[in-house]
């Protein structure tokens, strides 16, 4: 995290410069920008992608109010979807008709955070929830209602799941040595999901996270099905919706024909 938002301001703009040398295939000047540079050489990495990751980057220096169920969803792709996108080809796709199940899952995981943060965002004055899920909600100096809350996060959960449904049915086409790692972090990122939804959706009195013990018990669930090759199961509505709005986010910024 920046120290200022000047500071951050003057970051971003100076990764676009460094994106656009990386794109004429001229070395940057932020070492941070260093890991992207060299992956980018070693894997062909979607430059288009990380100009959607940028402009999420972007979109955190301004405040988060007024969302509508659209905004949102860009905004998820920005932030997340678009890392799904460039870690593709290091973890081994080859078919690129699965990237919007890659958009998919990062969005799915980003929707969580949304859920799981809102009182933290509420105290920085962001609001991600969108407000024809809320009935309006936005940030200000008093407590947010805590129905309207709920309300909102009970729908973005509802949009993960079919999200992560998606992202996960794109699995079987990573590289065998990535499929247990991305769907072991699809699983463990869900459940921070369900235990929102098990505590009642308060959101506002407590973050919800995963224990060590579940997350141990969630990764060797995920072993014993790749070892037993179980067969990924039948996208319902929710989730083609799902993916096809991945398909449509990946169009509208250029990464995917």
């Amino acid at each position: 995290m920046a120290p200022s938002p000047e500071k951050a301001a003057t970051f971003v703009q100076q990764a676009w410069g460094d994106l656009n040398r990386i794109a004429a295939g001229e070395p940057p000047v932020l070492p941070e920008s260093g890991w992207l540079a060299s992956l980018t050489c070693k894997y062909d990495l979607s430059i288009e992608a990380a100009k959607a990751l940028l402009k999420g980057m972007e979109s955190d220096l301004s405040p988060a109010t007024a969302l509508s169920e659209d905004d949102l969803l860009t905004y998820c792709f920005r932030a997340a979807g678009s890392v799904g996108v460039l870690m593709c080809p290091v973890l081994g796709l080859r078919d690129l008709r699965l990237l919007p199940h890659a958009a998919a899952l990062g969005i799915g995981m980003q929707l969580t955070n949304i859920a799981r943060d809102v009182a933290e965002d509420w105290q920085r004055s962001r609001c991600y929830l969108p407000e024809e899920w809320t009935g309006g909600l936005q940030p200000g100096s008093t407590p947010p209602d805590p129905d309207r809350v709920r309300r909102g996060v009970v729908s973005v959960l509802s949009a993960a799941d079919g999200f992560y449904a998606a992202g996960e049915a794109g699995i079987p086409g990573l590289a065998t040595g990535s499929q247990l790692a991305v769907l072991a972090a699809s699983r463990i990122y869900h459940q921070i999901g369900v235990r929102i939804r098990s505590d009642g959706f308060r959101v506002l009195e407590r973050r919800a996270h995963v224990p060590f013990s579940a997350k141990i018990g969630l990764f060797a669930s995920c072993l014993f099905s790749r070892v037993l090759k179980t067969t990924q199961p039948a996208l319902d509505e929710n989730a083609l919706r799902c993916l096809d709005t991945a398909h449509r986010l990946l169009q509208q910024h250029g990464v995917f024909s």
